[in-house]
């Protein structure tokens, strides 16, 4: 168990040196990081361009929350891929190194770290999307809003597309940009409201994907 938890912190370490040494460099422009929120836990709600996303927004707001939220105990978490093998994701990828998984359990889970005023990242488009258009996007950002009542902050991140091993490997060392748009603040719901009014919920999440289209310049038009 002592090896497992050594293992994880070298893991949790090894991605915060990534952010810092090999992400932070390659940002060359930030906007909006007064509009994140600084008394309360609030969703960071991104487009996603590149597999770098993760890293560069933690590079970018990594002393923010430093200053603000790490040091009253409270941490930055990513939804991630929910696709992922049991195994793989109780040993390297795990609650403890700040990544939950993109279902139900994970979701829940979110609802509570944001209320206890912690920071929660989350690509709603569900996967890498380099064309003109944002994609439909998924409702668990809704979700994660309506039932904590946390502030959304959409963002945009601006980079290199990484859908080749060729494309990662220079997309390291490529420009990249993040922008933070104002923070959209939603009545919190019971769970049970949601699961009565499905049209709510679909139409709080278009909201959240249009601000965030209108931040990346890019069109978003929801399905019928």
């Amino acid at each position: 168990m002592r090896l497992r938890h050594l293992l994880e912190e070298f893991f949790y370490r090894f991605l915060l040196f990534l952010s810092e040494k090999v992400f932070r460099p390659t940002i060359t422009e930030i906007r909006g990081i007064e509009n994140l929120p600084k008394d309360r836990g609030f969703i960071i709600a991104a487009n996603h361009v590149n597999s770098f996303d993760p890293f560069v927004i933690i590079a970018v707001i990594r002393g923010f929350l430093h200053k603000h939220f790490l040091k009253n105990g409270r941490k930055f978490y990513y939804i991630g891929m929910k696709g992922l093998k049991k195994r793989i994701y109780s040993f390297f990828l795990n609650e403890r190194i700040g990544y939950l998984l993109a279902n139900k359990d994970g979701i829940k889970r979110a609802v509570e770290l944001l209320e206890s005023g912690n920071v929660v990242g989350i690509f709603p488009e569900g996967r890498r999307n380099v064309s003109s258009k944002i994609l439909e996007g998924k409702r668990g950002v809704a979700y994660m809003a309506l039932l904590s009542g946390a502030p959304v902050v959409p963002t945009a991140c601006f980079g290199p597309s990484t859908w080749s091993f060729n494309q990662g490997l220079k997309g390291l060392v490529k420009p990249k940009k993040v922008y933070f748009g104002r923070p959209m603040i939603f009545s919190k719901r019971e769970s049970s409201c949601l699961q009565d009014a499905p049209g709510f919920l679909i139409l709080v999440k278009r909201i959240i994907m249009s601000q965030i289209a209108e931040l990346c310049g890019k069109t978003y038009e929801p399905e019928n």
